[in-house]
């Protein structure tokens, strides 16, 4: 009689410890295997939110049907303190544990923005504003900031323009111009500081190095020719002679610019009229790219002092200025 009562007893623990573990495994299967998001789905879980609030956004926008599981699981993994705020697009078909293992890695939704070579930073802020990053005015104003140019690029420093590296950036939903601003500095900077390495083939400074290079790409939209540009140039600031650089002319007129330059343009005085002052102009006149700053350590080894457009986006290069009026009467006239 006992050992019958026995045994029924261990039948019945045996019934329960395999209802316990049906019951371990379908839950189990539940979150590591059974699709969770029923379609691509995109949800922004805001800073300082709590497991159950990230719950609750989750549950409420589809992700995840049921709360109190995805809590559970969440806290015997013991990751309550590291899921990560910030805008997610979760995709059709993934399981409760890709949530929470996206939403652990901060693998949020990124956006792209492309800055083309040689804008400047009134065209980045128009850009910018035109793709929905961020305000115009907001961008303008930050760079003008001149305790944030002076954090950023030292205390000579007194703006922005050149030093905004164009290229593709990715950002997560809502940046600030201030954060923009941060990422493409300290690009310029990525790119710029391993070209110290070449430092004894110029005697520029590093702002007449990003000044020249300005100049070079606003010139030319030819790759091939922006060492040829950059040799004239220098060649001519080795000689004293004006570098009669119609962009710095344009730059240097701002708003009063309006598709064409006078010839009382040319005669106007401004910090960035090469027509008028010799030497380099005040500052950068644009955000130049890699190529046009590498044209200004490695120009080409030819002795042009002149060139004029072609009329194809190409230039016809000389030595003397009567090959050059020549040239400007082929091309122009």
């Amino acid at each position: 009689m006992k050992s019958r009562k026995l045994l029924y007893l261990l039948i019945f623990f045996i019934l329960i410890l395999t209802t316990l573990g049906v019951s371990y495994l379908t839950v189990s299967n539940y979150i590591y295997s059974v699709p969770s998001v029923k379609d691509d789905t995109i949800v922004s879980i805001p800073k300082g939110s709590g497991l159950t609030t990230i719950s609750d956004t989750l549950m409420n926008s589809g992700v995840i049907a049921n709360d109190k599981l995805f809590i559970l699981y969440v806290m015997k993994e013991g990751l309550q303190g590291d899921l990560k705020a910030g805008e997610y697009e979760f995709e059709k078909g993934s399981t409760m544990a890709g949530v929470v293992s996206q939403l652990v890695a901060g693998d949020v939704l990124l956006y792209r923005v492309t800055i083309p070579e040689g804008l400047t930073v009134k065209e980045i802020a128009k850009l910018l504003d035109s793709k929905g990053v961020v305000d115009e005015k907001d961008f303008i104003l930050e760079t003008k900031d001149e305790e944030f140019i002076k954090e950023l690029l030292g205390p000579g420093a007194t703006s922005f323009e050149g030093y905004l590296f164009p290229e593709t950036y990715s950002y997560s939903r809502s940046p600030n111009a201030k954060e923009l601003i941060v990422l493409m500095v300290e690009r310029f900077k990525a790119v710029f500081e391993p070209l110290q390495e070449l430092r004894d083939k110029t005697n520029l400074s590093d702002e007449e190095i990003v000044i020249l290079a300005s100049i070079i790409e606003k010139e030319t939209g030819a790759a091939f020719e922006r060492p040829v540009i950059s040799a004239v140039f220098q060649n001519r600031l080795r000689i004293g002679m004006k570098l009669d650089s119609d962009p710095t002319v344009i730059y240097g007129m701002g708003e009063n610019y309006r598709g064409n330059i006078r010839k009382k343009d040319l005669k106007e005085e401004t910090p960035y009229n090469t027509y008028v002052i010799k030497g380099l102009p005040a500052g950068p006149i644009a955000n130049p790219g890699k190529d046009s700053i590498m044209a200004v350590f490695e120009p080409a080894d030819v002795k042009y002092l002149y060139f004029v457009s072609k009329g194809d986006g190409t230039h016809h290069f000389s030595n003397s200025y009567r090959e050059h009026q020549n040239a400007v009467n082929k091309y122009q006239r």
